[in-house]
């Protein structure tokens, strides 16, 4: 098995070490002797009494006592001392003195103290970019853009007479958040809701796979990744400036209505999808099961748009497809890496008694319209074919995040004739998986370029339940090769124009999965036993 730990996630790192911090003042606290000070000096003897005159510490000493009898007595604003009933908090008199003072529903106190979380969520916001964005980027520019993208979706009274981010003389924070202030305070919004909403743009203006994370968006992320949730079943991505479907799932409402890897969505529900988030636009997609929505498509190539119906329902991945073909070649489809993947994959690559055909002598490893998943998963699949040999490598600004993944040393990987298909809804962990398997001796890499998406985001934690996803790094294929944005080349390129036959998309017969050209291609290809140097498949380029 391969050794997948990864130091823990940074912003967790710094939570702890507050709340250790935190700790340890409390022990000072406790423990500070300056809360018990050394008695005072007593008297040279037992028998001599000290005078209370007006300037002697005994004096005071009972002025104090008698105020605090009284004070006791009379109650913090009551005629008696009550004691706290169930559930009440005995709090300090300070503290409820405090509270009369200022009361917790103070305007002033709440405008102010809004102001603080606020210039503290922009503080923490860009610590995080500067300490972890896999580039270097100039925080005047980056929040001086935000400001010009944050003013074009205002009307324009909202942005009168203040000064942009560029024109400040100051802190180029401090200016971000006078200008928000300024915007807040001319349209009459919430200074919270402008502030994450420039968040979003400054973020999303690094690249397309950064965003700020709200609640509901978190959450969003937190079912994409437990493999069931109600949908139509197919994953998008943002490209170019568009959003583009890198592939449906298998027998999911998107594949049964002709939606392809390619295809870019224009709109859901009528709403344009420009200018929105990824996860925004996921949200919109999910929904729930029976419910219906409808979808404007794009070809890419002929410009064609439809528009189609999709009726959502619970989508469940099962993640890998399995079965014996003709002459021991075994058929293995992995629809996603989700939890349980490399369990799945091993279950089927294990020889049983009643297997068709017997032992396997070849391998089809069937990785179209893989839009990835969980990167652990995928890394272990490749561990159960390597031994001692690189899988793949992440790398960033921040060194401390880079790290090479390598498989663990075994006297028996699985190391059978293989040919890997791919094309252009492969993706992410798809890709890594083709890219760690591609230049071993007997792999072949075969179908079309593959997405190019490989690039690494990881989720920093905020206050007040929001988040930063952002992207930290590249990964590299085990040659060295940066594939983010340009995508894996096959080693023999087979065009497929339709992608995948609808049959084999779900639960097929051997007879229906030998019928697919590629398949049919790659069957042929390792019955013969041999792997020339040269494409088998010149024909087909």
């Amino acid at each position: 098995m391969v050794d997948t730990r990864t130091r823990p996630c940074q912003d967790g790192d710094m939570s702890e070490n507050l709340l250790i911090e935190r700790g340890q003042r409390r022990l000072h606290i406790s423990d500070a002797s300056t809360l018990n000070p050394s008695p005072r000096p007593q008297p040279a003897s037992s028998d001599e009494a000290t005078p209370l005159t007006l300037g002697s510490w005994n004096f005071w000493l009972v002025i104090v006592s008698i105020l605090v009898f009284l004070w006791a007595w009379e109650g913090p604003g009551s005629g008696q001392v009550r004691s706290p009933g169930p559930g009440v908090t005995d709090k300090p008199v300070l503290a409820q003195n405090w509270e009369r003072q200022w009361p917790a529903d103070d305007p002033a106190a709440r405008s102010k103290r809004q102001r603080g979380e606020d210039a503290q969520l922009l503080s923490e916001t860009m610590r995080l970019i500067k300490d972890y964005y896999f580039e270097d980027v100039s925080p005047q520019l980056v929040l001086g853009k935000a400001f010009e993208l944050l003013a074009m979706t205002l009307p324009p009274q909202c942005t009168e007479d203040v000064d942009a981010v560029s024109d400040c003389s100051g802190l180029p924070e401090q200016c971000f958040m006078q200008a928000v202030a300024g915007i807040s305070g001319k349209c009459g919004m919430d200074t919270d809701a402008v502030l994450r909403k420039a968040l979003n743009i400054l973020l999303r203006e690094l690249d397309s796979n950064s965003s700020f994370l709200d609640a509901a968006m978190l959450k969003e992320l937190e079912i994409s990744m437990s493999g069931k949730f109600g949908g139509v079943g197919m994953v998008v991505s943002a490209k170019g400036g568009e959003y583009v479907v890198v592939s449906p799932f298998d027998s999911s409402p998107a594949e049964k209505a002709g939606i392809r890897a390619g295809d870019v969505i224009e709109e859901i529900d009528g709403h344009p999808l420009h200018g929105l988030s990824l996860l925004e636009v996921l949200a919109m997609v999910r929904g729930p099961a029976g419910s219906n929505m409808s979808v404007t498509i794009r070809d890419p190539g002929s410009g064609r748009i439809r528009n189609i119906t999709l009726r959502r329902r619970v989508i469940r991945i099962p993640p890998v497809r399995f079965a014996m073909l003709e002459d021991g070649v075994g058929y293995l489809r992995i629809v996603n890496f989700q939890e349980q993947t490399v369990r799945e994959v091993a279950k089927a690559l294990t020889p049983t008694p009643g297997r068709r055909s017997g032992k396997l002598r070849g391998l089809i490893l069937d990785l179209r319209d893989n839009p990835g998943g969980l990167f652990s998963e995928a890394i272990r699949v490749a561990d159960l074919f390597l031994s001692s040999a690189t899988i793949t490598s992440v790398r960033g600004r921040n060194r401390k995040l880079n790290r090479e993944f390598t498989a663990m040393p075994k006297d028996t990987p699985i190391n059978l004739p293989t040919v890997i298909l791919i094309n252009k809804g492969s993706a992410s962990a798809a890709e890594i998986l083709a890219g760690a398997l591609q230049g071993r001796p007997n792999v072949l890499v075969a179908g079309e370029r593959s997405f190019g998406k490989a690039s690494v985001q990881a989720v920093f934690p905020l206050r007040k339940g929001a988040a930063v996803r952002l992207t930290t790094a590249h990964y590299f294929t085990a040659d060295g090769r940066d594939i983010d944005g340009k995508g894996l080349d096959p080693d023999a390129e087979m065009a497929s124009p339709q992608g995948l036959m609808t049959e084999i998309l779900g639960p097929a017969s051997p007879s229906v999965i030998e019928s697919d050209r590629e398949v049919k291609n790659a069957l042929q290809y390792l019955i013969s036993g041999r792997f020339p140097g040269r494409s088998p498949f010149s024909s087909l380029y």
